[in-house]
């Protein structure tokens, strides 16, 4: 792929909500994708992204822990209808991926890394930018959720983490194949971001 072709794919790449998918996607073609996403770049070679693949059982579950965070104590009504949009939503999602980052506590290079945790997140994320991408360049839609469920006391029990004190959450992707195609963002100017001393003696 050359230059202009992986722009436009990184430019065409857009969140759509899984509300507007309306089929699921192979688990195979979702595997084979996950192994060409792990290559990321990576501190000390730890490999941490950990990945799970949930059934529809544990989306609908998932999706009644995310209702009940929302919700609270129930006695806000704006609140608690909110939760029922986003458990509808959520329970009818064609197909969720869940991703963390394994750091292993009793490994010596943690014990000689305070920055271990973070770095392994880093690299976590930029598998996830590379999930997105080449869902986008299979034509299939994908939102990346950071939603506050991981705090829910049963979260990791439902989920099945393998690793529950090691593994810190980075993301859920929903995916599936949708019609959608929401418009191209427009970014504030680059010179807002950009800090430039090149030209300087």
């Amino acid at each position: 792929m050359d230059q202009e072709k992986l722009a436009e794919l990184i430019l065409n790449r857009r969140t759509r909500k899984p509300a507007s998918f309306h089929a699921g996607v192979p688990s195979d073609t979702i595997t084979q994708i996950i192994n060409t996403a792990r290559h990321a770049p990576n501190h000390h070679r730890t490999e941490p992204a950990r990945f799970y693949l949930l059934n529809r059982d544990k989306i609908i579950q998932v999706a009644q822990l995310m209702a009940e965070t929302i919700k609270g104590d129930g006695q806000d009504p704006i609140l608690v209808e909110r939760a029922l949009r986003k458990e509808k939503e959520w329970s009818n999602a064609p197909g969720l991926l869940l991703v963390t980052s394994f750091s292993d506590s009793n490994s010596v290079l943690f014990s000689k890394n305070q920055n271990l945790i973070e770095e392994n997140y880093a690299t976590t994320c930029c598998i996830i930018q590379n999930l997105l991408l080449l869902f986008e360049a299979s034509k299939i839609s994908a939102k990346w959720s950071t939603a506050s469920v991981w705090k829910h006391p049963q979260f990791k029990k439902t989920t099945g983490l393998k690793n529950p004190e090691d593994e810190k959450f980075v993301g859920f992707i929903f995916y599936g194949y949708s019609e959608h195609k929401p418009a191209i963002r427009a970014l504030s100017p680059l010179q807002n971001q950009l800090v430039d001393y090149s030209g300087e003696d």
